[in-house]
């Protein structure tokens, strides 16, 4: 058996993995690892302390996430394993995907709170119906003249109304949607209950057509966007650069 504890109090997010990490349970750290990331806390720190590596093979779950989880959410991962041959194994492992290994999660949450970009966010939770979008837009057009990028406002209240109008339409579920200022990104999210991910239109649909444009459009004004699976649906997230 293996419980997944997060605790978010600090800047730095602790998932602390307790019980038997094997191939059979690396689907729970997985899902628990992306459930961290895509919040983009500072940092994750991953407490092993409480683990038996019951197979060497299921310690590669941290690189598989990570690989998956690149370009986004731009979040370091680090790993705290107190018995030395469980961090000997990890560090060779880990090595490949650069995630630091230290010996206690004091070590871990000194380094990766050494210099912590500063993170700005605010989220929301919508219900899947139209009045969500002027909601959504609200909250992007505030978070952007608060933060001083007002000439993102109006490629962000595009993004975001694209992305939440096809979560509505496609997935028709609860959603969540965010956005997150870091290291010079501003990064927006929405979160469904779909695991469907969105399929982006061949070219543009003639014109009087009602639908098809959502994603073109998020394609063109975005630096870069994307869907990253988590745990009972999908994130779909876009980024712009702050000037």
């Amino acid at each position: 058996m293996l419980t997944c504890e997060i605790d978010r109090t600090l800047p730095v997010t602790v998932l602390q993995l307790t019980g038997d990490l094997r191939l059979g349970t690396v689907h729970e750290v997985r899902a628990a690892l992306l459930k961290c990331l895509v919040e983009c806390p500072a940092a994750v720190v991953v407490d092993l302390s409480g683990a038996w590596i019951a197979s060497r093979t299921s310690l590669t779950v941290f690189g598989a996430v990570t690989r998956r989880a690149d370009p986004w959410p731009p979040v370091p991962l680090v790993v705290a394993a107190s018995p030395p041959e469980i961090r000997a194994q990890l560090e060779s492992l880990t090595r490949l995907w650069q995630i630091p290994v230290y010996a206690s999660v004091t070590d871990a949450m000194a380094n990766a709170a050494l210099h912590p970009p500063p993170v700005q966010r605010v989220k929301l939770a919508l219900r899947p119906a139209t009045a969500s979008l002027p909601r959504a837009r609200a909250m992007v057009d505030e978070a952007c003249r608060q933060w001083g990028l007002g000439e993102l406002v109006l490629p962000a209240e595009l993004i975001m109304s694209e992305l939440v109008s096809n979560a509505i339409q496609h997935a028709g579920t609860e959603l969540v949607a965010s956005v997150v200022l870091r290291r010079g990104l501003l990064h927006i999210t929405v979160s469904d209950g779909s695991p469907n991910p969105p399929r982006k239109s061949a070219g543009f649909p003639p014109v009087g057509a009602l639908s098809g444009r959502g994603l073109l459009l998020v394609d063109e004004f975005a630096t870069a966007w994307g869907c990253l699976p988590i745990d009972g649906g999908k994130v779909v997230w876009a980024m712009l650069k702050a000037s």
